[in-house]
């Protein structure tokens, strides 16, 4: 319990967790959604996955990342992101704004 609040704890997870509630997202996305660098991107994905809210699927050279839905908290966890407010910057805005990123 203790590292899976710890995960949850900071800002910047709290929305790429946000984020994953409603779709499956590589780094590049986020570095987009979240205006950082790969690098410090990929270190809270390191520290969601050891604390095993997300997974990772290989997909050619580029990682997808999702909740992990069999985590025993996964539906507390559903709960709690259901009662953050919408993210400012949305996957739909980086489209409509032409900066949606695609991972070649």
């Amino acid at each position: 319990m203790e590292s899976y609040l710890k995960a949850i704890s900071d800002h910047n997870r709290m929305l790429i967790l946000k984020y994953l509630s409603t779709e499956s997202l590589c780094i590049c996305e986020f570095t987009e959604l979240l205006d950082m660098t790969q690098p410090a991107v990929s270190q809270h994905m390191r520290k969601l996955k050891t604390a095993g809210l997300v997974t990772e699927e290989k997909r050619g050279r580029w990682t997808i990342w999702s909740l992990d839905v069999r985590h025993a908290l996964y539906p507390m966890l559903i709960h709690l992101l259901s009662l953050l407010p919408e993210p400012e910057v949305t996957v739909e805005s980086l489209v409509a704004g032409g900066k949606k990123v695609v991972c070649d």
